[in-house]
């Protein structure tokens, strides 16, 4: 068995944060950040409305949600590398074969299957890798992890657009591809364990059943650790059947709404503006970016006050960002947009797993967390669709940013309502 790590020697949950970045990187940048610099490019080439290749996105997301309670589940019983593995390698095929596109139909199939691979390659076996490692500290490592994503906006949008000017549309889905599967499946065989206990660890900042503190990297091989929060938590049945579950998932409907209906299309919103395409796309990536500083923050603040309101304000702030997207009318007021809604949407994907364990426990963690990644997901597959509908109906994005509004506005109200429900006695129902 492993002795008890030297003093200041790097416990081993954080290099499992390092390949859950990795994996987020490419999870968020090769299939939903570079979709931004796509579009107009695909629009040309297959002749197609805005709406119907919006519609390709809106699919990979709706398949990420669809799938987030099944990938949860599996998650729950294989543990995370297993999902990761095969999901790398789904999402890295799909990824390769979008290169031989040549009709629409094409375009959906093949965006089925980067979902369906990018689920298991995404935040729900990440964020139980974390929960796993993590008890002492499971915001900020939470929050650094689900930086990747906005690590995946910053290098793989601009990315994407060198691609496409380089070596073609094609090219550049093969290349995205091809970096996908050997940036995630590598470093998850290599690196990635389920459970402290595979290494004979316990998680950070837990202490053992049997009593008396330890330090927080030490070695107790066959110990058992006492979790707070982790040991008990609801079902997903019981958790079903509680009113906070429901608002919980009103709420990540919504909000996701907002994020993809405004990120898929910024664009197209800022070339509009008179922003030229290079530095449209920059913007894009930035938002993204700016994000990882959001992820971090907004998990940092969950460590030292309820996630419930730290979701609550990360929402608020994303609703003024849009009211300054509609307001803006000049290119210094997009780079206000671009960090005020880039810092608060960053913070959504830090806070949907810290709420679901604050509010139900880690019993079903998984499963549960996946019920509120398909809520997320379905309402993401229809923003990007309605904002699409409105520009070609009307020409303008306006009423699509007001009804986003709206859209935050709900969202706010139900996680108010959202209380956390009682679990007698810490005990699993």
């Amino acid at each position: 068995m492993e002795q008890a790590p030297r003093r200041g020697r790097i416990f081993y949950g954080w290099w499992i944060v390092g390949v859950c970045i990795i994996v987020l990187i490419f999870h968020a940048g090769a299939a939903f950040y570079a979709f931004g610099r796509f579009m107009p490019t695909l629009i040309e080439e297959l002749g197609s409305s805005t709406t119907a290749i919006s519609a390709a996105i809106s699919i990979y997301m709706l398949v990420l949600g669809l799938t987030a309670p099944v990938v949860g589940k599996l998650t729950d019983k294989y543990g995370p590398k297993q999902v990761l593995l095969w999901g790398g390698v789904i999402a890295a095929a799909g990824l390769m074969l979008l290169s031989l596109t040549s009709a629409l139909w094409h375009l959906y199939i093949l965006y089925l299957v980067v979902g369906i691979g990018m689920s298991g390659a995404g935040t729900v076996p990440v964020s139980v890798a974390i929960s796993n490692w993590f008890t002492k500290r499971r915001g900020l490592a939470m929050g650094v992890a689900m930086a990747g994503i906005s690590l995946g906006a910053i290098a793989i949008a601009p990315l994407a657009h060198y691609l496409i000017e380089g070596i073609g549309w094609r090219g550049a889905y093969l290349a995205l591809g091809v970096l996908t599967a050997v940036l995630i499946v590598p470093p998850v065989m290599l690196v990635m364990k389920t459970r402290p206990e595979d290494k004979g660890l316990l998680p950070y900042g837990a202490r053992p059943a049997a009593g008396g503190e330890l330090p927080e990297q030490a070695s107790v091989p066959g110990a058992k650790a006492t979790i707070s929060g982790a040991e008990g938590g609801w079902s997903v049945g019981r958790a079903m059947k509680t009113l906070p579950f429901w608002l919980v998932l009103v709420t990540f409907f919504f909000a996701g709404a907002g994020v993809a209906g405004v990120l898929q299309h910024e664009v197209r919103i800022l070339q509009i503006m008179g922003i030229p395409l290079a530095a449209a796309s920059f913007a894009l990536g930035l938002t993204g970016g700016i994000g990882g500083m959001g992820k971090v923050a907004f998990g940092f603040v969950a460590d030292r006050m309820s996630p419930k309101y730290t979701a609550i304000l990360c929402i608020a702030l994303q609703l003024v960002g849009v009211v300054i997207l509609m307001f803006t009318h000049t290119t210094a007021m997009v780079w206000v947009f671009v960090i005020v809604f880039g810092f608060a949407m960053g913070g959504n994907i830090t806070v949907q797993p810290l709420l679901s364990g604050y509010l139900f426990g880690m019993a079903s963690f998984g499963t549960i967390f996946g019920w509120v990644l398909l809520a997320g997901a379905v309402g993401s597959s229809l923003g990007p669709v309605l904002m699409g509908v409105i520009f070609d109906a009307s020409g303008s994005y306006a009423l699509g940013l007001m009804i986003f509004v709206v859209a935050y506005a709900v969202a706010i109200t139900a996680l108010l309502f959202a209380i956390r429900p009682k679990l007698a006695n810490s005990a699993t129902l």
